[in-house]
């Protein structure tokens, strides 16, 4: 059974990445001054990760259910390069 959004919120982060890693898909990737924010699909709900590149460190994560959060990824679609 896939995790909740306030079940995946109440891990502590290491495991957050765990389950995002084990259960999330992988959508895309947006920038945030200079930090790779990464989108996954957790099945109810979506959860971002926050990468600094230049300490290639992971910083924190992110959960929301609204799609509304979704439109900061938009400029970072390209649908040209869609096979149809």
């Amino acid at each position: 059974m896939p995790i909740s959004h306030y079940g995946f919120r109440a891990l502590p982060f290491e495991q957050q990445l765990a389950v995002i890693w084990q259960e999330g898909t992988f959508l895309a990737t947006r920038w945030e001054e200079e930090d790779a924010i990464n989108l996954y699909h957790m099945g109810t709900f979506f959860a971002e990760v926050y990468y600094d590149p230049d300490t290639n460190e992971l910083l924190r994560t992110g959960a929301f259910t609204s799609t509304r959060c979704l439109e900061n990824y938009t400029c970072y679609i390209q649908l040209d390069d869609l096979a149809i």
